[in-house]
């Protein structure tokens, strides 16, 4: 999914596939186009690191925010 992004130097993607949490391919993808948009809406052409995290962030959701209702 970022064959067409321009990547920084400091990206590296290494990173999200050695987290812990087990994201499907439909997931990766759409933390690539956060990333995307996520520069896009600052007025950048280079897609940061931070950017990838708060795509990641934004689709990754984590197990504890369940509600109390459910304990």
């Amino acid at each position: 999914c970022t064959a067409k992004m321009n990547l920084s130097d400091e990206v590296d993607l290494e990173d999200y596939v050695s987290r812990p949490d087990k994201i499907s391919a439909a997931e990766i993808a759409a933390i690539c186009q956060e990333a995307g948009m996520h520069a896009v809406r600052k007025n950048r052409y280079v897609i940061l690191p931070k950017d990838f995290e708060k795509g990641y962030r934004t689709n990754v959701k984590k197990p504890d925010t369940d509600f109390d209702f459910y304990k």
